[in-house]
């Protein structure tokens, strides 16, 4: 059964992000295989791939990891997307990649929006209580998020894997709680909190 998560869209998005039926939703990109290549088009954007190598990677999409998860205007467009990888070492965690938002829309608080949804789906769905990830640039924008810096994690296999010396990486992680129930969560706040 497919669960769709739906918000309300306040006053002052640009158009592009703005929802005319007044919701957004946040769905695993295999119920939806159509929108496969434009979700591809909005991560080559950020980080150029070949398209083909892109889709095939969205196409391995399952309800067991890996999952990718898409933000949605309507049916049909494409805002954002994140990708759960399993953590062979701790089947209890994943590592959360490819964190994109459309360009036209950063800024607006989609990004924290899918967050916290892609948390609650790890685990309501997946049962996982840890999301591991790595960032160049975005500690600031994670730890807002209650993620902390970690020792490097390999999601390879290998538990003890050792910081490669030239990386400019940061790890970080989150144990992950019961959801609370409160309305700023079902809202996207126009200053992205």
């Amino acid at each position: 059964e497919e669960k769709i998560v739906c918000l309300s869209v306040p006053q002052g998005l640009p158009d592009l992000c703005a929802n005319p039926y007044g919701s957004f939703s946040v769905i695993p990109i295999h119920k939806r295989p159509h929108l496969i290549e434009p979700c591809a088009r909005l991560i080559n954007a950020e980080w150029p791939r070949s398209l083909g190598a892109r889709m095939a990677q969205l196409s391995n999409s399952s309800d067991v990891l890996p999952t990718n998860l898409v933000l949605l205007k309507g049916d049909t467009l494409v805002l954002a997307h994140i990708k759960l990888t399993p953590v062979p070492w701790d089947r209890s965690a994943c590592f959360l990649e490819s964190v994109v938002v459309a360009k036209e829309c950063r800024g607006q608080g989609l990004g924290s929006y899918l967050m916290r949804h892609a948390e609650k789906y790890c685990l309501q769905q997946l049962h996982l209580s840890i999301i591991y990830l790595s960032t160049v640039d975005q500690v600031r924008f994670y730890g807002k998020l209650g993620y902390v810096e970690c020792e490097p994690i390999s999601i390879y296999g290998n538990v003890n894997f050792k910081r490669p010396f030239a990386t400019k990486k940061f790890y970080m992680k989150k144990v992950l709680t019961s959801p609370q129930d409160d309305d700023d969560d079902d809202e996207i706040n126009a200053k992205g909190r």
